[in-house]
């Protein structure tokens, strides 16, 4: 999806063949899901050259997974036509009713799916990270916990809060890097009052979907929605520069 994807594996020996595994997962969610690519099933099932019911298994199983934190969230995570119209795929702007673009719920999904397979074949200490969402395990070499730095929006090199965690996922989303590619789906204009929300937790799908779901929401009811969230932690930059943090974060701020 237009994405790097870092691996950093600290097993000594770890075998290269297990890593081409969790690559070669990464290529095929790539092929079946990309809005970039005109021949993925979300492409022709935008386009209406693939019927729902040809879909392949997991591509339904994910479209109702996405349904399911659609009704989670009280509607303001939605795949469907509002946040296509904002895509930067080859199908941007061209949605039809009942077009959907699950790259929200996808990308941290597949990166769980990577790190999944690294551990099935053995890795203890690994971090994955698909353009910021990043799912660590165990620890780096010659320390207790992985530093994650989260970028100041407005200052791209600029880390404006660091974190050390350890078998964890932190998810981030804001318009800095793509533009404005997060619609609020009750009024179908962009967001204000947020620059960016981290979402840190135990599982990376999850993370991404919530952070997407607070900054489609802006500032303040993004902030009171999030404080109700069990087993996850935010941090949040507003527009005005100010950074906000649930309790949680204290514990793992640098």
């Amino acid at each position: 999806m237009g994405l790097p994807v870092i691996f950093d594996i600290c097993d000594e020996g770890f075998p290269d063949a297990a890593l081409q595994v969790s690559i070669d997962w990464l290529h095929w969610v790539d092929r079946h899901f990309s809005t970039y690519r005109p021949d993925s099933q979300i492409s022709r099932l935008n386009r209406g050259d693939l019927a729902p019911d040809q879909l392949h298994p997991q591509v339904k199983a994910v479209l109702g997974r996405c349904e399911a934190f659609r009704v989670h969230t009280g509607g303001w995570f939605d795949i469907r036509a509002p946040y296509m119209a904002q895509g930067k795929g080859p199908e941007a702007g061209r949605g039809r009713p009942g077009s959907v673009d699950p790259s929200g719920y996808v990308k941290g999904w597949a990166v769980s799916g990577a790190m999944r397979r690294l551990n099935v074949a053995g890795a203890k200490n690994a971090c994955v990270n698909a353009g910021g969402d990043v799912v660590v395990c165990g620890h780096p070499d010659g320390d207790s916990a992985w530093r994650i730095g989260i970028q100041n929006p407005r200052s791209p090199g600029e880390i404006a809060v660091a974190l050390a965690v350890t078998d964890a996922a932190v998810a981030t989303s804001g318009a800095y890097a793509r533009g404005q590619h997060i619609i609020d789906p009750f009024n179908q204009r962009p967001p204000e009052g947020l620059l960016s929300v981290t979402i840190v937790g135990p599982d990376l799908t999850a993370a991404d979907v919530y952070a997407t779901t607070v900054f489609a929401m802006g500032a303040q009811r993004g902030a009171q929605w999030v404080a109700g969230l069990d087993d996850y932690e935010a941090i949040l930059i507003r527009a005005d520069d100010t950074v906000l943090t649930t309790p949680g974060i204290a514990a793992l701020r640098i």
